[in-house]
This record gives structure tokens, C-alpha cells and sequence, in this order.
């Protein structure tokens, strides 16, 4: 049996071609083995390229979300709050993916954006929120609703102060 070549820096989809073209020919064992890595590579690429934000769990297992303690969010840095309905992800894009949720005149839903099927950073979609990797659906308030079977996303403390024009956010 013949092995591909791996030299450090070159990629296996070279590495492949470097055998190909050493045998300067194909054989049905180099066609199927650059098929394969054709199609494990297309299926990465689908799958959000890879991009896993937290630890993977099982199906049906719930999913811890990264801790990150307290939060402020000034609403007027976020324009999509300013109305019932309106989403934002307030986090900074830096420590434990968060998302706001206006569900009312003087009421907040903060949630954890970490899909619960297998950790990747969901995307707010229309009106609630949708995994890049598996599909899962969710609603405004964290509810799983279709797609990739799951549990809902965690919920967060939030705290409205009229006064201030913010939101604390207790993260674990």
C-alpha cells in the first residue's frame, strides 16, 4: 500500500497531486483517495467551516455557556432595541457570545448565543436565531423551534434601569 507524501506546508490536496503525478497516472485506490478528500473537504467548507465556539456535546445534551460575569449594555448603542422585537447581539464579539432581545416597552431577554447541540455561535435570523452548523432553529426568547433537534438556548438574568438607558446581564 502506498502512502501520500506530508511534507510540512503542503497541503493533502498537494500532496496527492505530487503522487499523481509521480505515478503519472491514476490508478482506482489515488482516484478514490482524492475523491474522498475532495468531499471531506466540501463537507467542512458546509458546515460553518469549522468554526466551533464551545465543547461539543451529545445530542439532546445541553450545552454550558461560557462564563463572562456581568454585562452592561447601553441600549442606545444598538439601534435594532430601540423597538419590541429587536435583537442585538451585545456582547462585543468578544467573551461569551450574547444576545439582547427588546420583548417589551421595559422588558429584556438576554440569551447565550451557543447553539446547544454542539457549541458553534448560532446568527440572529429575522426574528429569533439560527445555527450556521446544524440547522437548529430558535425563537426570540431562546426556544428551540425546528431544524437540528435540541434543547433551548440559556437564558440569562437581565436587569432593565429606565433611568440609565441599560441592561445589566448576569453571565455565570
Amino acid at each position: 500500500m502506498s502512502t501520500i507524501p506530508t511534507e510540512t506546508g503542503i497541503p493533502a490536496c498537494a500532496a496527492l497531486c505530487a503522487a499523481i503525478d509521480a505515478k503519472r497516472g491514476v490508478n482506482r485506490r489515488i482516484f478514490l483517495s482524492a475523491a474522498t478528500i475532495a468531499a471531506v473537504t466540501t463537507l467542512l467548507e458546509a458546515c460553518g467551516g469549522g468554526e466551533v465556539t464551545g465543547p461539543t456535546g451529545t445530542e439532546g445534551t445541553p450545552i454550558p455557556p461560557a462564563t463572562g460575569g456581568a454585562l452592561i449594555v447601553t441600549l442606545a448603542s444598538f439601534p435594532t432595541l430601540a423597538s419590541v422585537g429587536g435583537i442585538a447581539r451585545v456582547d462585543g464579539g468578544s467573551g461569551s457570545p450574547t444576545a439582547l432581545v427588546r420583548t417589551g416597552a421595559s422588558t429584556f431577554v438576554a440569551l447565550s448565543m451557543i447553539c446547544t447541540h454542539a457549541g458553534t455561535t448560532v446568527n440572529i435570523s429575522g426574528s429569533g436565531f439560527l445555527c450556521p452548523n446544524h440547522g437548529a432553529q430558535y425563537a426570540s426568547d431562546g426556544s428551540w423551534v425546528g431544524g437540528q433537534r435540541t434543547t433551548s438556548l440559556s437564558v440569562f438574568t437581565s436587569n432593565f434601569n429606565a433611568s440609565a438607558g441599560t441592561v445589566t446581564i448576569s453571565r455565570p
